[in-house]
């Protein structure tokens, strides 16, 4: 059909050319003009009608595009839910191959706790043999231990019988200790007060560098306490802590030994020529001793001044003839009187309490 339009639009221009530049002897006739011109209406007219035609067959490939486009996405989507596919299909055959491994590993736990369970259940008959025989053991270590208990029950009563004796036996043996260490004790005081019974203790006396103490003494016993005869002295040092030689302070004592008693006793008679002096002349004693004394010198004092006749032997105070006992802590807070008999006590009502020393000293000092 094409190739007919052609054709025909192809006459009808050669046809327009012949009437329009056509040869000048050829006439032009309005039939030919009229023909042609009905020509070139059916040719418009035909061409009217392809127009037609190639709009529709535009819209058609327009259209086609369209789903060509669409169906290229639906391609493309499908391509990519294939390629999702491949790999959920990987996925799968790893997790199915790690499924096939673990199913034969656990075939293989499977054999093994197979095993497993024949032996603990040989372990078990084993244990069952050893409960049975423990428990025949058993009952025989419970009639041994309860014949063990009442053994040990019995061994416990003859423990604590003799405990109680052992007990009464040490406390009689450790307060017989007790009394012997008592004892000991008084004897060593005893011969520490009868070695220094002919000694006596000079304070006061000032101390020079490389002195004869010896001298010191003997000067002092003649220019202070007026003795003139010889006198016979053993030892004669300083001894404890005062200022040193050519120091300010008070100097050190000194401690000399009488090889006649009755020297000492002269001496000692004339120590009231010292008072107002800064000078001491004491008979020495062992620390206990002392300690005691320091703390009976306020009251022979005190009793001094009432007018009592006071004697000081070693450390036991006697006011007029009987022995001073200090009140004891119960009676602290009640006063006593100044001559209250509770306060005194004979040299026989002591012994009852406290075994008394055998003094060293003559009664007269």
């Amino acid at each position: 059909m094409e190739e007919q339009n052609t054709t025909s639009t192809s006459d009808i221009l050669n046809q327009s050319r012949d009437v329009l530049y056509g040869e000048q002897n050829k006439t032009v006739s309005l039939e030919n003009l009229y023909q042609l011109m009905l020509d070139m209406n059916n040719r418009l007219t035909s061409i009217e009608k392809g127009m037609k035609q190639v709009n529709q067959i535009n819209r058609t490939l327009t259209n086609l595009v369209s789903e060509l486009h669409e169906v290229k996405s639906t391609v493309s989507k499908i391509d990519k839910d294939v390629k999702s596919l491949n790999n959920r299909c990987d996925k799968q055959e790893t997790e199915i191959s790690k499924v096939t491994t673990d199913n034969f590993n656990l075939n293989k736990d499977i054999t093994q706790l197979n095993k497993t369970n024949a032996e603990t259940d040989r372990n078990l008959q084993g244990i069952s043999d050893f409960m049975d025989d423990f428990k025949e053991k058993h009952e025989q270590n419970a009639k041994d231990v309860k014949h063990v208990k009442t053994t040990v029950t019995q061994v416990k009563n003859d423990l604590n019988d003799q405990a109680i004796e052992l007990r009464h036996e040490i406390k009689s043996t450790l307060s017989g200790i007790r009394e012997e260490n008592e004892d000991l004790k008084e004897t060593v005081l005893d011969l520490k007060c009868r070695s220094m019974k002919n000694n006596l203790v000079f304070t006061g006396l000032h101390e020079i560098q490389e002195e004869d103490t010896e001298d010191v003494i003997r000067k002092f016993l003649l220019n202070e306490l007026r003795i003139t005869h010889r006198v016979e002295l053993g030892n004669v040092h300083r001894f404890g802590h005062g200022a040193m030689p050519g120091r300010r302070g008070r100097p050190r004592p000194i401690v000399a030994r009488f090889i006649f008693y009755k020297d000492l006793a002269r001496v000692l008679s004339n120590t009231y020529r010292l008072k107002g002096k800064p000078y001491g002349v004491n008979q020495q004693f062992p620390d206990v001793i002392e300690q005691a004394r320091k703390s009976l010198y306020p009251i022979m004092k005190q009793k001094r001044a009432e007018g009592c006749h006071v004697r000081l032997v070693r450390d036991i105070l006697y006011v007029d003839g009987q022995m001073y006992t200090p009140p004891s802590a119960e009676d602290s807070h009640a006063v006593p009187a100044p001559n209250s008999p509770n306060n005194f006590a004979t040299p026989e009502q002591r012994q009852t309490s406290k075994r008394r020393r055998t003094s060293s000293t003559p009664k007269g000092y």
